[in-house]
């Protein structure tokens, strides 16, 4: 028993580790998936030929929020009655069991056919949380290592919004719950606008 008060700090120590780890880990994601409907198209003005332009990355943060990527699309499928975006990358390039999270966004109206710069958070939808969960903002790609890092923004194309999601910005909301959310209703469709960040 003398080692006892010893316990209850190691535990606090480890709990508190296990909480200031923000890396995702899943085993869902829809990279698979083929996108049904040809002209269902994804596209941004801060992307060229396949590459992020510097105006675009490292955006300055402004209390925990930064300038969001704009985004633009068209020919959304027929029957979609709920459109949601997210937006990831795979640090590890061979290892899709974790990710990170840049934006999502969800219970957006399917006549929306846009979201300009820095407007991702003051939309009639609604906004999970930053990379790192400190924020409800998007954030944007600030590659530090050296070489090319290949980054995903997908549209989805729902039979109805979510119920597990909320009807309010929230933290909350991370990857996993998101996908666990997509899970309970029919994807119409799915579009994605893949580009590199690159040192």
């Amino acid at each position: 028993m003398k080692y006892s008060k010893f316990i209850v700090p190691v535990l606090f120590i480890g709990l508190m580790s296990c909480k200031n780890n923000k890396k995702a880990t899943t085993e869902v994601n829809h990279d698979d998936f083929k996108t049904i409907h040809s002209n269902f198209k994804l596209t941004s003005i801060a992307i060229e030929n396949g590459v992020l332009l510097d105006a675009y990355k490292c955006e300055e943060k402004v209390n925990d929020v930064e300038n969001s990527i704009p985004l633009s699309w068209k020919n959304v499928p027929e029957g979609t009655k709920s459109l949601a975006v997210v937006m990831y990358h795979y640090p590890k390039k061979d290892n899709k069991t974790e990710i990170n999270l840049y934006l999502l966004l969800w219970d957006i109206d399917p006549k929306t056919t846009g979201i300009p710069y820095k407007m991702a958070s003051k939309g009639n939808w609604f906004m999970g949380g930053n990379k790192d969960g400190t924020a409800i903002s998007y954030t944007s790609p600030c590659s530090r290592g050296k070489g090319k890092h290949k980054y995903t923004i997908a549209l989805y194309a729902l039979a109805e919004t979510p119920a597990a999601l909320p009807k309010k910005h929230s933290l909350t909301v991370d990857y996993n719950v998101f996908m666990e959310a997509l899970a309970t209703v029919k994807i119409m469709d799915r579009t994605t606008l893949t580009f590199i960040d690159s040192n």
